[in-house]
Order: structure tokens, then sequence, then C-alpha cells
């Protein structure tokens, strides 16, 4: 092969390793956490009613249950995923398919957690449904243990 068919093949193969990297780490990352798992701020729960606040903790729980599938069929794609990338031939179409597969795993948990919000809006009122939009909008705190302790722009990568 000539040296530039040579360069490119392996500056896709970096760029393809560094995006599955990437896709796992931010997965890894944010399973568990924000309106999945994490606790609701307590001046979220305060602008609730009693019986609002238990609604929402139901609602989220099943919506929880019903992508426990999912979780697990995007542990296992994301497994075939580094397996197809680490074996010693690359086969790329595979490789594709799964990481398709994982897009479409995503979007299904996704919308699930949509349907979910939508039911509970429906029962709140205008209020409430702000206090959840705001809820929604903010990002979730850094987990414990989180790898940086600055700010992004405060970070230095090496050179």
């Amino acid at each position: 092969m000539s040296r530039k068919i040579k360069i490119l093949m392996l500056g896709s193969l970096f760029l393809n390793i560094l995006l599955i990297g990437a896709s796992i780490g931010h997965i890894s990352h944010s399973l568990g956490r924000d309106h999945w798992g994490r606790k609701p701020r307590p001046e979220f729960t305060a602008q609730l009613p009693k019986d609002k606040e238990k609604l929402f903790f139901e609602t989220m729980e099943k919506a929880r249950l019903e992508n426990k599938d999912i979780y697990r069929q995007i542990r296992e794609t994301r497994e075939k995923a580094i397996t197809i990338l680490t074996a010693p031939e690359f086969d790329e179409a595979a490789y594709q398919r799964e990481v398709e597969k994982l897009h479409e795993l995503r979007g299904q948990m996704k919308q699930r957690f949509a349907n979910a919000t939508i039911e509970l809006a429906k029962q709140f009122n205008q209020t409430e449904r702000k206090a959840l939009a705001e809820y929604l909008r903010r990002p979730p705190p850094p987990p414990s243990g989180a790898r940086f302790n600055s700010p992004p722009s405060e970070v230095s990568l090496p050179r």
C-alpha cells in the first residue's frame, strides 16, 4: 500500500478508538446519575406537594426499572464493540453495527425517560412543571471521586 493510504488507515483507526473510548466513558459516567437515579435536589422536592413528590419518585423508578434490560444490552453491546476493536483483524462493518446498536439502545432509554417526564407533566400544574423543567435543565453535580478537581478551563492537558 502507498504511504498515504497507510497514514489514512492509521489515522482512521486512531480516531475510531478515541471515539469509542469517549463514548464508553460518557456512558459509564452517566449511568445511574441525573434523573435516572440521583436524589433530587432539596429545592426541587420542596416545591412539590408530598403526593406529587411520591409520584415523581415512583414514575422515575418505574422508568429506571423498565430500562434495566436496556442497561444490560448496552453493557453487552459495548463489550462486543471492544472485542471487535481489539481483534487481530478489525472488522469495520461489525464494529459499525455494534455502534449503531448502542445508539439505538440509548435512544430507547432516553425515550422511556421522556415518556416518564410526559406522564409527570400531565399530572403536574404549571408551577410544578416549571420546577420539573428547572430540575431537568440543571446539570447533575459531579460524582464523588470525579477525576478533575478544577473546572475544565483550568485543567491543563499534556502536549
